[in-house]
């Protein structure tokens, strides 16, 4: 993270962001960056990405069926629908990162939509209900060995979006030795740079109502700073956690290194090469053969049971499995997840109350990352249409944005099983897949059962004790 003091300094203003935030955003990128520091060369420690793949199931699930639209203005909706396309990676980011942040602009007559990631977003002011009105954007570019960064700070009061930019060079930058953190180097005029040519050093846009920007949190509990306006990984529970499976799998590959079959034999079993003096391995065997040295007294007879021993060792994988499978079923609870996402959906060795509930888990999880994106999809649209009116494109205000999430997730899960069984009673369905997707037998548990009870037949389940309102997710 770059150094607040050095921003707080230029702009003379306090950034709203303490150091425990900014040291866990270093963590958290690390994290994303598979650059955690519990991983270990030596002890075999390997990133399984694990943050990036919850993070990842939670978007596609919350994005899959989106539709969002500008009703209002055609031209607005066309730009929208570009920021809208990459909406599933923007929210990965978002969750992996806690929150970034959407800010429209103005380039080439086209509006486009900046997404800052949250090293690179100082919040300044946020209002009573943590809305952030005012913050600082940091850009950098690379060119040879300089480095250019802008300074971007708007600030929305009393009806006025303000905007400020500054530009700066740092020369002789190489990778290793120049410290971004807490250096921009000179100032310099925004033309010198190609890309900052067209921007204005002050200006102002009045006749709003709010920012026109957008920050995405995610939707969990700053436990880290519970002052702060920003938001924490969706996967912020469970980093210790992910630190155990990751040591986990670690142990669970160690098991078949270390228990890989082995003949140790003596030398002395094999011929000895004329030219190297070391025994001749059979060929194309060298990996199973390990020589060593007999101490053999003259006069003394050596046994074969001497030269030659066999290393298989009884291997120990399903104890491991079983453990590193633990972990991921309470990393899935932590994080808003179903049984059943990360762990083997195959072992989950729940109830069908306990799987009910885990998908209803996931359901509230996504419901609540929808409600968040449905204030910014409407913030960000009403941004655009304010830059749509500048450009003549837009002549009203007025900004309505439809959005519909789609209902695959909202289905309920008994009336479905209902479903299931009569395709089951009708021929479409084998009752060995019922009693796999319903029941979480695995499938050769589930054909052994149906072939044992093959002359009884699979009965409806009558109580009908939920309701039409309940929803899980499949």
């Amino acid at each position: 993270m770059f150094a607040t003091k050095d921003i707080n300094k230029f702009f003379d203003i306090d950034i709203a962001m303490s150091n425990d935030m900014l040291n866990s955003i270093d963590l958290w990128n690390k994290i994303l960056e598979n650059k955690q520091p519990w991983l270990s060369e030596e002890k075999g420690v390997k990133s399984l990405a694990l943050a990036q793949g919850i993070g990842e199931e939670l978007s596609k699930t919350s994005t899959r069926e989106l539709i969002s639209k500008v009703i209002s203005n055609d031209f607005v909706n066309q730009e929208y629908q570009e920021f809208i396309k990459d909406m599933n990676e923007n929210l990965q980011w978002a969750l992996g990162e806690g929150g970034v942040v959407f800010k429209p602009y103005v380039s080439d007559n086209q509006i486009f939509v900046d997404v800052v990631h949250a090293d690179k977003f100082f919040p300044v002011t946020f209002n009573g209900r943590k809305k952030i009105t005012a913050g600082i954007f940091v850009e950098q570019i690379f060119k040879g060995k300089n480095v250019y960064t802008r300074l971007e700070y708007q600030k929305y009061e009393n009806g006025v979006n303000t905007f400020e930019n500054y530009a700066f060079m740092k020369k002789d930058y190489s990778q290793g030795n120049y410290n971004f953190y807490t250096d921009f180097g000179n100032q310099i005029p925004l033309d010198t740079v190609p890309e900052w040519k067209d921007l204005e050093e002050h200006f102002e846009i009045g006749g709003v109502d709010r920012p026109l920007f957008s920050y995405l949190k995610t939707p969990v509990i700053n436990t880290i700073d519970k002052m702060s306006p920003l938001g924490v990984p969706c996967y912020v529970k469970a980093i210790n956690l992910i630190k155990d499976a990751e040591e986990q799998y670690s142990r669970y590959i160690w098991e078949f290194i270390a228990g890989e079959m082995a003949v140790e034999a003596s030398g002395d079993a094999f011929e000895i090469d004329s030219h190297t003096h070391e025994p001749k391995l059979p060929e194309g065997k060298k990996r199973l053969y390990r020589t060593y040295d007999i101490d053999n007294p003259s006069g003394q007879t050596t046994n074969i049971n001497d030269l030659i021993k066999v290393h298989a060792p009884q291997l120990r994988d399903a104890n491991y499995a079983a453990g590193f499978n633990d972990i991921l079923k309470r990393i899935e609870f932590e994080c808003g997840l179903s049984y059943g996402d990360l762990s083997d959906p195959q072992q989950v060795d729940k109830t069908a109350e306990e799987i009910k509930s885990s998908k209803q888990r996931k359901y509230d999880t996504v419901s609540a990352i929808q409600d968040n994106l449905n204030t910014v999809l409407e913030d960000v649209a009403y941004a655009m249409n304010v830059y749509a009116i500048g450009m003549g494109k837009s002549n009203s205000m007025e900004c309505v944005v439809e959005t519909d999430w789609g209902d695959s997730i909202l289905t309920d899960t008994e009336k479905q099983r209902n479903i299931d069984l009569q395709e089951v009673n009708a021929g479409l369905m084998p009752e060995w897949k019922y009693k796999v997707k319903w029941q979480g037998m695995s499938e050769e548990e589930a054909k052994r059962e149906v072939a044992e009870n093959s002359d009884e037949g699979i009965e409806y389940d009558d109580e009908d004790d939920d309701t039409e309102e309940d929803v899980n997710v499949n």
